[in-house]
C-alpha cells in the first residue's frame, strides 16, 4: 500500500470527519435519553399521583407525570400566553396559586386552570380538570417583558408573579408547575422523537463516511494513494 497524505487536505478532512462524529454520537445520546424518558413517563402515566405530596415528595418528580387532586386554590390568577393543546389557538393560559407541600419550602404552586383564547368570541374559557407536572416556561432572548400590573406574562416570572398575585417574592416554586394533563407525552419528548434522532445519527454517520471515501478517492486520483506496491 502507496500512501502520500495532502497535508493540509487531511487536516481539514480530520476536523470535519471528527465534528460529523460528535453529532452523530450526541444524536444516538439523545435518542436513547428519549426512549428510557418515554418508558419512564408510560409507567408513571399509568401510575398518576394522588395528590401534590406524592407526585413532588414521594417520588422523584417527573415532568409529565398526571397528578389526581389539587389543593384548594388561592384567590387571584395570573395569566400566560400560550397556545390550546386543542386546537392549537393563541390564548392565555390562566394560572391560580395552590397550596404546595412541605418539602417544597415554598408556599405555592402555580397550577393552569383555564386557557382563554386571544379572540374571546371564537371560543368559551375552557377550564382544566386533569394536571401534570411541568418545568415553568423560561424566558427567551426575545420573550416580550412581563406585566405584573396586568397580570400578564410570556414566560415563568417568580417575583412577577408573586406581586401580580399579591404574594411575597419566593412565595411561587420556581421548579415547577401544574399544566394541562392531555394524556399525551410531554412536548418536549415528542417534538423530536427518537425515531427521528435516529434519523439524524444516521446522516451524520453517513456524511463522515462520505467524507472519508471522497478523501481517499481524491488521493488516488491523485497518485497519493494506492493498494498496489510501488514499482520501483
Amino acid at each position: 500500500m502507496h500512501f502520500r497524505p495532502m497535508p493540509i487536505l487531511t487536516v481539514l478532512t480530520l476536523a470535519a470527519l471528527a465534528f460529523l462524529l460528535v453529532l452523530g454520537t450526541w444524536q444516538s445520546q439523545r435518542m436513547a435519553w428519549k426512549e428510557a424518558e418515554l418508558e419512564r413517563w408510560q409507567e408513571a402515566s399509568a401510575n398518576p399521583a394522588r395528590d401534590l405530596h406524592e407526585a413532588l415528595c414521594v417520588d422523584v418528580p417527573f415532568e409529565g407525570r398526571s397528578v389526581g387532586f389539587l389543593p384548594e386554590e388561592r384567590t387571584g390568577n395570573v395569566r400566560v400566553y400560550g397556545r390550546s393543546l386543542d386546537d392549537n389557538r393563541a390564548g392565555w393560559r390562566i394560572f391560580v396559586p395552590v397550596d404546595a407541600p412541605a418539602c417544597l419550602d415554598v408556599p405555592y404552586v402555580l397550577a393552569e386552570a383555564a386557557f382563554q383564547p386571544l379572540v374571546e368570541a371564537a371560543a368559551p374559557v375552557r377550564m382544566m380538570s386533569r394536571w401534570r407536572i411541568e418545568t415553568p416556561l423560561q424566558a427567551g432572548a426575545f420573550t416580550p417583558p412581563a406585566d405584573p400590573a396586568e397580570r400578564t406574562f410570556y414566560a415563568f416570572d417568580g417575583p412577577g408573579m408573586a406581586q401580580a398575585l399579591g404574594l411575597e417574592d419566593g412565595a411561587i416554586a420556581p421548579d415547577w408547575w401544574l399544566a394541562e394533563d392531555t394524556g399525551e407525552p410531554p412536548a418536549y419528548l415528542t417534538a423530536t422523537p427518537p425515531e427521528r434522532h435516529f434519523a439524524y445519527a444516521v446522516t451524520w454517520f453517513g456524511m463522515a463516511i462520505a467524507l472519508l471515501g471522497v478523501y481517499l478517492v481524491f488521493h488516488a486520483a491523485r497518485g497519493r494513494l494506492s493498494f498496489t506496491g510501488r514499482k520501483e
